[in-house]
C-alpha cells in the first residue's frame, strides 16, 4: 500500500520546514497581491518531503493553488504516454522494434521504416503536429481535435530526415505513439492510461484529456501577462499523447513513490524500457543537444558528475519542470500556471532553498579582477545570488559597465551571447562570445590597471 505521507495531502516534516520560506519567496510575485504562481514539491526515496503552493488557480474567484490543483502538464505528459506504451511492451502486446505502419496504415511508406522506439525517442523524423496545425492557420491549438491533428500527420509524404538517423523533438511522434496504444489496447488512450497507470497508483485526480475540456472550477487556469495584470490563456490542446495530461502535485507524489518503492506500474521490466537511452540506427547514443540522451519521455544522462533524469513542460500559459537525481533518490518538481516564468529557474531556486545543487551548476563562482591583453580590458567579478556581476573597464567606453552573468547547468556563466567559464587554472578564465571569439582572462593584482 502507498505510504500515508503520499496518500494524504503533501506536507513537510520538521526538517524541511526551514526551506519553505525560501521556496515560497522563489515562487512569489511581489508586484501583485493576486497572481498565478506555482506548486513546488520535493521528494526523497519516493516520499514527499515538502510542498509549497504560492499563487492562485483562478484569479477571478481568488481560488488558491494547493497540492490538489490540476495543471495542464504539457510535455510532462510524454513520460506518461511512454509509460502507457511500455506497459504494453512489457506484456508482449507491442514491440519497440515494430514498424508503426503495422498499427497506423494511414501513414505513407517512408524511405525507411519508422519504429515504435523511434517515436518514443524522437528519432522518427515525424513532423511536429502542433507546428503543422499552426502552419495550417490554427492560432489556438486548443480548438483542434485529435482527428484533425492525426489527419495532418497522415498527409505528410516525407519525414524530416531518414528515420533513425537524427534526434528532433516531435509532438507528432508522441501523438502517434498514443494512437498506437489506443489501437493495440482496443480502448481510448485516456481510458487505457486510467486503468493501467492512474488507478493502480492512486492518482485520483489526474487524467488524460480526450477531445474535451476539464470541468470548470476543477483545474488551475493558465495566465499570461497583460498590462499591469494577467489575462486568461487556457489555449492548450484537448487531445493527448504529446500533452493532454491534467496533473496535480499530490498525484505526482504517488507517481514518484511507485518509481522508488511501489513498482506497481514501474515494474523492473517497465523501468528498463523507460530508462534505456535511445540509439540511432547505427548504434550510437542519442544526443538531445543539451548533453543528455532521451529515453521514455525523459531526458537522462550525466550533468556535473551527477546522474539526472529530467523533463520540462511548456504551453502558452503553463510552465513546468520535473527532475530526479537517481543517485540521491531525490526528486524536485514545479508546476506553474503563468506563461511569463521559466520553470527551470523556479526549479533551481527550489533546489537551492533545499540545499541541493542543480546538476551541472558551477561548484563555485569566480571572484576577483582579471585582464584580457587581447581586448585591453579589465573584468572585476563579484559573486551574486544567481551568478556573477562583471564590471567591465576598457579604453573603448567612457565609464565601467556592469553585466550580470547567470549561472547555468553547463558549469559556466552566461550573459546574452557571452559566457565565462572556469579552467583548471584558478587564475585563468575563458571568455566566449557565440562563435566569434574565445579569449583568456588572467587574474591581476587588485591594484593593477584602471
Amino acid at each position: 500500500m502507498l505510504a500515508a505521507a503520499a496518500l494524504g495531502v503533501l506536507g513537510a516534516p520538521a526538517a524541511a520546514q526551514t526551506s519553505d520560506a525560501a521556496i515560497r519567496a522563489a515562487l512569489s510575485d511581489p508586484a501583485h497581491n493576486v497572481a498565478p504562481g506555482c506548486v513546488a514539491g520535493t521528494f526523497a526515496h519516493g516520499q514527499p518531503t515538502g510542498l509549497v503552493a504560492q499563487g492562485y488557480a483562478d484569479l477571478a474567484e481568488q481560488r488558491p493553488l494547493d497540492g490538489d490543483s490540476l495543471f495542464y502538464a504539457a510535455s510532462i505528459s510524454k513520460q506518461f504516454t511512454a509509460l502507457a506504451a511500455a506497459t504494453l511492451v512489457a506484456r508482449g502486446e507491442l514491440s519497440l522494434g515494430d514498424d508503426v505502419r503495422q498499427y497506423l496504415p494511414e501513414l505513407p511508406a517512408y524511405e525507411a521504416p519508422v519504429t515504435v522506439a523511434m517515436l518514443m525517442h524522437h528519432t522518427s523524423g515525424i513532423r511536429d503536429s502542433l507546428g503543422l496545425l499552426r502552419m495550417a492557420g490554427v492560432s489556438d491549438v486548443g480548438t483542434a481535435s485529435k482527428d484533425e491533428a492525426l489527419g495532418l500527420l497522415f498527409r505528410q509524404q516525407q519525414t524530416q530526415f531518414t528515420p533513425g538517423t537524427q534526434y528532433k523533438y516531435s509532438n507528432g511522434g508522441y501523438l502517434l505513439l498514443a494512437e498506437i496504444v489506443e489501437r493495440v489496447s482496443g480502448e481510448a488512450f485516456a481510458d487505457y492510461a486510467q486503468h493501467a497507470i492512474f488507478d493502480p497508483l492512486g492518482m485520483e485526480r489526474s487524467f488524460f484529456l480526450n477531445d474535451n475540456s476539464p470541468a470548470k472550477g476543477t483545474f488551475a487556469h493558465g495566465y499570461g501577462p497583460e498590462g499591469d495584470g494577467f489575462v486568461l490563456r487556457d489555449s492548450f490542446p484537448r487531445f493527448s499523447g504529446s500533452g493532454g495530461l491534467m496533473l496535480s502535485m499530490n498525484d505526482l507524489a504517488r507517481y514518484e513513490y511507485d518509481i522508488e518503492q511501489g513498482h506497481r506500474v514501474w515494474t523492473p521490466e517497465v523501468t528498463q524500457i523507460m530508462l534505456a537511452p535511445g540509439r540511432y540506427t547505427d548504434g550510437s547514443l542519442i544526443d538531445d543537444g543539451g548533453g543528455l540522451a532521451y529515453a521514455g519521455g525523459l531526458h537522462l544522462g550525466e550533468k556535473g558528475g551527477q546522474q539526472v533524469i529530467v523533463h520540462t513542460g511548456s504551453a502558452e500559459a503553463f510552465k513546468h519542470a520535473y527532475l530526479r537525481l537517481p543517485g540521491q533518490h531525490s526528486a524536485f518538481a514545479v508546476l506553474c500556471n503563468r506563461g511569463d516564468w521559466k520553470a527551470t529557474d523556479r526549479l533551481k531556486a527550489v533546489m537551492a532553498a533545499s540545499d541541493v545543487r542543480y546538476p551541472g551548476m558551477p561548484l563555485s563562482s569566480p571572484e576577483g579582477r582579471f585582464y584580457s591583453s587581447e581586448l585591453n580590458t579589465y573584468f572585476r567579478l563579484t559573486p551574486v545570488d544567481d551568478g556573477i556581476a562583471v564590471e567591465v573597464t576598457s579604453p573603448f567606453i567612457a565609464a565601467p559597465v556592469v553585466q550580470h552573468y547567470e549561472a547555468d547547468d553547463d558549469g559556466g556563466f552566461h550573459h546574452e551571447t557571452m559566457s565565462i567559464a572556469t579552467t583548471d587554472n584558478p587564475d585563468h578564465l575563458r571568455l566566449k562570445r557565440g562563435t566569434t571569439a574565445e579569449l583568456t582572462l588572467t587574474r591581476v593584482d587588485q591594484g593593477a590597471g584602471q
